[in-house]
């Protein structure tokens, strides 16, 4: 079989392929990628994580994983298998060292690159995380040349040098035709373990911002806590068995991904899921105030699927992290302090204030002809 033939047999077996990239290092995309690879597998999914950072690979640290050599059998690659359900493979495993630097050109990066692909054993796999490194270089162009059907996670800190980088990628991203799934803020906000209050050490809110200038998704925030620094260390992932904010945080960024991911071998279509607060049947002008949620479940731009829900205590927190868990993208409201606004941006909902009072599904199909008209946010006090 051809180099072509291998390819693109390897590629047939991979559903959805997912390119973590950041405009910048330091911003914790490998941790995000390995991450993201760890809990899509304990739902379930077959899932493939590559390490492409060349220079400076780390998924083999982040995971625990020492003493991780290449194995061939038959002239195919094996990858590591983590779980029964996740497999690995990084550039750490053709370094007898660790510390040891790579010092390729382009050719040789494009060819590995190609190799980790076409000649690793994947078998049949949900999604391929492929983890890139900083900036727009060789590394991620190989990828977009070679599977063209891979989307973007872009991964991002709240600070404007970082976001400076960020829009370096999106313009990337659009030269190259790649679908952007979504921005990540990381690093967001500190959580101070004694109070539990928040600090926004790098500024706040500016991966939010970012994917609405440029109009596309944004999968959601993830704070700054000390337990993910030491899970780091030690060499496991912050989402397993951990009930920290940041893993309650990346709950809602797998789920946006699982909902904007096409499994091509059933051809499901892409569904959002709509928030509304009700009173009276109607959607309520003050958010506080609502007695019910609507949840509108909506297929190829038509509602599909109505659900009236009683949410939990209407306190700080509670009610974003409630109709994120419903898988919620989207929020039509009346009226919403800016408090709310912020802690539902913080988990990747988007929220659009002085909706008219009328039925749900009514405001819901204005809202996706273009026709919703807003009125002046009447916000809570």
């Amino acid at each position: 079989m051809s180099s072509d033939e291998n390819l693109s047999s390897t590629l047939a077996k991979i559903k959805n392929t997912l390119l973590v990239m950041s405009g910048k290092g330091g911003v914790g995309k490998s941790t995000v990628a390995a991450n993201i690879a760890v809990m899509l597998s304990e739902k379930n999914y077959k899932v493939g994580l590559l390490d492409i950072d060349f220079h400076g690979p780390s998924i083999a640290k982040l995971l625990g994983l020492t003493g991780f050599k290449l194995n061939t059998i038959e002239n195919k690659i094996q990858p590591h298998s983590y779980n029964q359900n996740l497999k690995v493979i990084t550039m750490q495993c053709l370094l007898d060292d660790p510390d040891s630097s790579v010092i390729w050109r382009g050719p040789m990066k494009i060819g590995v690159i190609n190799q980790l692909i076409s000649e690793v054993n994947w078998e049949e796999l949900d999604y391929l995380i492929i983890d890139s490194p900083p900036g727009t270089g060789d590394e991620p162009l190989t990828i977009a040349q070679t599977i063209p059907s891979a989307k973007a996670v872009i991964v991002t800190t709240p600070q404007e040098v970082a976001l400076a980088d960020v829009r370096k990628s999106l313009h990337f991203c659009s030269q190259l035709n790649i679908e952007i799934l979504g921005i990540i803020e990381n690093m967001s906000y500190f959580v101070c373990p004694d109070c539990g209050s928040q600090h926004a050490i790098f500024k706040t809110a500016g991966g939010n911002k970012l994917a609405e200038d440029y109009q596309v998704p944004f999968l959601g925030s993830l704070p700054l806590e000390m337990e993910a620094v030491a899970a780091g260390d030690e060499g496991r992932p912050i989402c397993s068995n951990s009930q920290s904010n940041i893993c309650e945080n990346m709950k809602v960024i797998i789920a946006k991904i699982i909902a904007n991911t096409t499994d091509k071998t059933k051809g499901e279509s892409k569904v959002m899921k709509v928030g509304i607060p009700v009173v009276n049947d109607k959607l309520a002008t003050h958010f506080g105030h609502c007695q019910l949620f609507a949840i509108v479940t909506v297929e190829d731009n038509k509602i599909i699927k109505t659900e009236t829900m009683v949410p939990p205590p209407h306190e700080p927190g509670v009610i974003p992290a409630w109709l994120a868990e419903q898988g919620v993208s989207l929020v039509l409201a009346g009226g919403m302090g800016q408090n709310a606004q912020n802690i539902f941006a913080q988990k990747g909902i988007k929220v659009v204030c002085g909706a008219p009072s009328e039925l749900p599904t009514n405001v819901v199909n204005k809202y996706l002809s273009g026709k919703l008209e807003v009125g002046a946010n009447a916000c809570d006090h």
